[in-house]
């Protein structure tokens, strides 16, 4: 059958890969970090560890002997991050991390857009976290959030 494509032809992103040193370890860093699961099963010797987000996308940890670049610079010189992972309950998880020792970058309240932190896996690969707190939050649950993150003094 052929066709013409009627408005956006791509659904959604179904896999992401990212550079990693060494898979096992990587996978393990994701489990501990985000209590993510193989999508498939996992061997030592594979060049790759596969993980299942909550959602069924894949997160491929792809063993590279290369330079690891999961950054590039905007405009202004910022080094982003080339994706931003949605969660839920934004504060457990960084808290989470925090107890963990991962590193992460400070808060940011980026208004209509949500609540937002970037965080790094051990390879160096940026990474940024969302959460639209205003669009699946009541408004008083916002403000608990929002003190509970920024420690605003009211």
């Amino acid at each position: 059958m052929s066709g013409k494509l009627q408005g956006n032809g791509l659904k959604c992103i179904c896999s992401v890969y990212v550079p990693v040193r060494d898979p096992a370890k990587s996978a393990r860093w994701w489990q501990r970090n985000f209590g993510l699961e193989f999508a498939v099963p996992f061997s030592e010797e594979s060049d790759q560890a596969i993980m299942k987000l909550s959602e069924g996308q894949w997160l491929h940890l792809v063993q590279t002997e290369g330079q690891i670049d999961n950054q590039f610079p905007n405009k202004a010189g910022y080094e982003m991050f080339r994706l931003t992972f949605e969660v839920r309950e934004i504060e457990v998880l960084h808290d989470h991390l925090l107890g963990n020792g991962v590193q992460i970058e400070e808060l940011e309240d980026r208004g209509s857009c949500g609540i937002n932190f970037v965080f790094y896996d051990p390879d160096g690969n940026k990474f940024d976290v969302n959460e639209n707190v205003s669009m699946y939050r009541a408004p008083e649950e916002v403000e608990k959030v929002k003190n509970h993150l920024f420690a605003y003094a009211r």
